[in-house]
């Protein structure tokens, strides 16, 4: 049978186990001399919800052209009507893209990476980002803000790219109040 001594010294020794394991836990969670990765700057110096104006223009294919009317995009090129938010809401939110990647474009050949002439060109309000090339790893896009090129990831890309009547509100028809169905 124990005695109480050795409980005691048995208490104390699982409670300088518990410091230790809680003490290593500490170290392995805060790294210390490590220090913590720089978070990435945004893409633009533009707040997604201050864009005002949208244009992209596509080779080959039409310009497009949005504006916020009372809080809502609505196409102005080339129809004109009550854009589709799920689309075209996406596409302010580039200018917060943060992409881990970038360099100066004086250390790079712009042309070799098709950002010119671009691929797609598009402005919020009127700041461009012109759309280059993918890159061979790993299919992230090359984009080029001013003088720098971003490596970022392609989600837009291919929407910019589809067509032109996708962006609108599509209308929804109901047929008249009389009409039965199977007549």
């Amino acid at each position: 049978m124990m005695t109480v001594n050795a409980l005691v010294r048995r208490h104390w020794l699982n409670l300088g186990l518990l410091g230790l394991a809680g003490g290593l836990a500490a170290l392995a969670l805060f790294e210390p001399g490590r220090e913590r990765p720089v978070e990435a700057p945004t893409l633009m110096d533009l707040a997604p919800a201050r864009v005002e104006r949208i244009r992209v223009e596509r080779p080959g294919q039409e310009a497009l052209a949005f504006e916020r009317r009372e809080g809502r995009w609505w196409m102005t090129a080339p129809g004109s009507g009550p854009a589709n938010p799920v689309l075209v809401d996406s596409i302010p939110q580039l200018a917060a893209a943060r992409c881990r990647l970038r360099y100066a474009v004086t250390g790079l050949d712009p042309k070799q990476l098709h950002l010119d002439p671009p691929r797609l060109r598009l402005w919020l309000n009127d700041q461009e980002i012109r759309f280059g090339a993918t890159t061979p790893t790993d299919g992230q896009r090359y984009l080029q803000v001013g003088a720098t090129i971003h490596i970022c990831t392609d989600s837009l890309y291919p929407l910019l790219t589809s067509s032109a009547a996708s962006f609108l509100t599509p209308s929804i028809q109901f047929p008249p109040p009389n009409a039965r169905s199977g007549d």
